[in-house]
């Protein structure tokens, strides 16, 4: 296992009431949020670090209820513009 640096910028239009969202890493959740920023001004870049063995991992950020739309995007691993899907070779 090694550690690796993963970026994904989160984006939100919501009206009255904030969206949450969910990021995991393979199947472990990560963080909950609330988006409270002006989701048409501003977006949230998660910084994540995990360790990871050689394989296939996948990144998810999951939009938790109906409040709202959460968009992911510009995923990087390592510094290198990745999917959601993405394969360690160390």
């Amino acid at each position: 296992m090694s550690l690796h640096k993963i970026t994904v910028d989160v984006y939100a239009h919501w009206g009255d009431k904030p969206p949450v969202y969910r990021v995991y890493v393979d199947n472990d959740l990560l963080t909950e949020r609330s988006f409270i920023w002006p989701g048409n001004k501003e977006y949230v870049k998660e910084n994540i670090l995990v360790n990871l063995s050689a394989g296939e991992h996948s990144i998810i950020v999951e939009q938790y209820g109906n409040n709202g739309t959460i968009t992911a995007k510009n995923i990087t691993v390592d510094g290198v513009t990745s999917s959601n899907k993405f394969v360690i070779t160390e």
